[in-house]
């Protein structure tokens, strides 16, 4: 191959194709604390990408058809360091900030999302896949464009599919969200620097290299909030210990997953601190069964309570992230958990129709999966509600909603969950409250619930709304 192109044309190929994916999968993760994971999410991000893709793939062969090899070569060098350093320092610090200021503008949901995935990642995108047409124009030696072309996407498109299993599979349990997003820069950055040997000055590169690091991690210093006493992002959720004063004096330490409050103890003792958690607690003493389910792990202060009474024989803890137990343990209570908790690692539904087919049955469930900004909308359909209830004598619902379940999302959510249980019943665990609170929802009257007897529609799995609901009860209060 008669081409001064270093290092290989086949290794930029894939390396591009490799960023792109991460990008995309990064780029929806990082969205998740703020909207959760939803089909939207998902549809509007991958949208976004493909019309970047699109506009750089045209853009990158007009102009490589108008230069020679030396000014393609260039120009490639610029675009691949410059998508870099906007991931870096633009991208991937402020995606979540961003959307969270859109969404408080009064933005619907996807707009938000599509206005951010276009501010912060269609340009470097549109700049990295001008990489495939400058390929395909740099390799076509011999005269046969579509060859060149098919041979520089197939590569590429090997670089998308490693990108797309690697990152979530790999990258993130290993490392975390953020140093996976250092990985994907650095792949795009150090390829850049490669070709950029023999096209300009050492000492430039150099500059140029030294000047993106220290916009970068200025970036990062600006975006990552301090003060945690643990902080991990998963490949489920971003996970961050604190510790505070608390009014009656003593200091609580709080495991805040996807943005939100979802455990808290206090640190002299251990002791369960959120009053939802104690409700909950008050609610099983009423059951006293032998078997407990708890959908939803976050710190496990239920799931070691529950364990700690006698009449419990087993609590099963349900949680799709399998990380959260070691976490637990070592950074949040800081001591193993009680024997009697058997740890299921799985998504919610796949686990209770798991547990379903097994023939297990529970006295006693807790579903405590809505916590954060945002909510895993597959948790709130009919379908998912009676798979429950073949599973559970007595179950109960913590739900963060606006006290007077006047809004869309609870409404809604009611009236799904009356459908699967036939009758619901509410009770405001925290109180005190006024914007939003947690709601304990039952299919039993719980001591001091009150029956609910109003409407809504019903979520469904072929028509659920309930991301957009919620993101109207989060961020535009209510209706």
């Amino acid at each position: 191959m008669k081409t001064s192109l270093f290092p290989s044309p086949w290794v930029v190929a894939i390396l591009e194709g490799f960023s792109t994916l991460a990008v995309e999968v990064i780029a929806i993760r990082l969205a998740i604390p703020v909207v959760g994971s939803s089909i939207t999410l998902t549809g509007v991000m991958l949208g976004v990408v493909l019309f970047a893709l699109s506009a750089g793939y045209w853009r990158g062969g007009v102009l490589s058809a108008q230069w020679d090899r030396a000014q393609t070569r260039s120009r490639l060098t610029r675009n691949l360091f410059l998508a870099a350093l906007l991931y870096a320092a633009l991208a991937f610090p402020f995606e979540a900030a961003l959307l969270e200021k859109l969404l408080d503008a009064g933005l619907t949901l996807p707009l938000a999302i599509g206005a951010t995935a276009t501010l912060l990642f269609l340009l470097p995108i549109y700049l990295a896949s001008q990489t495939v047409p400058m390929l395909a124009e740099l390799t076509n030696v011999d005269g046969k464009a579509g060859k060149a072309s098919g041979k520089v996407l197939f590569y590429s498109t090997l670089g998308s599919v490693a990108g797309g299993i690697i990152t979530p599979v790999w990258l993130f349990p290993s490392i975390g969200v953020a140093r996976s997003t250092y990985v994907v820069c650095g792949l795009l950055a150090g390829v850049a620097a490669v070709m950029a040997i023999g096209q300009f000055r050492t000492v430039k590169v150099a500059s140029i290299g030294a000047a993106a690091l220290l916009m970068t991690a200025s970036a990062h210093a600006l975006a990552t909030p301090g003060g945690d006493a643990f902080s991990f992002d998963s490949a489920y959720q971003s996970i961050r210990i604190t510790e505070s004063p608390t009014d009656n004096g003593r200091v609580e330490r709080a495991l805040v997953m996807g943005g939100g409050r979802a455990s808290g103890i206090y640190a002299d003792n251990g002791e369960t601190s959120f009053e939802y958690a104690r409700a909950v607690r008050k609610a099983l003493a009423e059951i006293n069964p032998a078997r407990v389910l708890v959908i939803g792990a976050a710190g496990f202060t239920f799931p070691r309570d529950a364990a700690n009474l006698a009449s419990v024989k087993q609590v099963d803890a349900v949680d799709v992230d399998p990380v959260v137990r070691r976490i637990a343990e070592v950074e949040f209570l800081k001591q193993p958990l009680p024997s009697k908790i058997r740890f299921l690692p799985l998504s919610a539904r796949y686990a209770v129709r798991r547990l379903r087919a097994s023939g297990d049955r529970y006295g006693f469930t807790l579903l405590d999966a809505y916590c954060g900004k945002g909510i895993p909308d597959e948790l709130v359909t009919v379908e998912f509600f009676k798979d429950l209830r073949l599973v559970s004598e007595h179950t109960a619902v913590n739900v963060i909603m606006d006290p007077e379940l006047e809004s869309t999302f609870a409404r809604n959510l009611l009236a799904s969950f009356r459908e699967a249980f036939g009758a619901v019943w509410v009770k405001q665990a925290k109180q005190g409250d006024f914007d939003q609170t947690n709601i304990l929802v039952s299919d039993w009257a719980v001591d001091g619930a009150t029956l609910w007897t109003g409407n809504g529609a019903v979520y469904r799995d072929d028509r659920n709304s309930a991301d957009r609901d919620h993101v109207k009860l989060v961020w535009g209060g209510g209706d």
